[in-house]
């Protein structure tokens, strides 16, 4: 068997909470209107990997809240979606990439994934 070449630049830290998104724009630039739950996988400095109950287009920005370990803050992001596949269970995993991120949200997850990066 051919080993695949990783492709990723930064580390990936296990991270399995339920989190909230919901769509900005598509290509006809629709609004959601309500957060829809979703379940994050994995976190790295530049995105994010989740699991979704709908199919959601490469290139839509969504805004995804996350939750910390201190639950009165939430890290808010928006997100441009990279990929999306059935996982064979009905339901969708998702990569997006970090396209407005505050800096010190942007600290926390790096604090977060060096501790607990693969």
């Amino acid at each position: 068997m051919i080993g695949y070449i990783e492709k990723r630049l930064d580390k990936r830290a296990e991270f399995n909470e339920e989190i909230k998104y919901k769509l900005i724009g598509d290509d006809s630039t629709n609004f959601q209107m309500e957060y829809i739950k979703a379940t994050s996988k994995n976190v790295s400095r530049g995105g994010l990997c989740m699991i979704i109950p709908h199919k959601i287009s490469e290139g839509n920005v969504i805004r995804v809240e996350i939750p910390t370990d201190d639950k009165s803050r939430q890290i808010k992001a928006f997100c441009e979606v990279q990929w999306c596949k059935e996982n064979g269970q009905g339901l969708f995993e998702v990569g997006v990439s970090f396209i407005a991120l505050k800096e010190d949200d942007l600290e926390y997850l790096n604090k977060y994934i060096t501790q607990h990066a693969t």
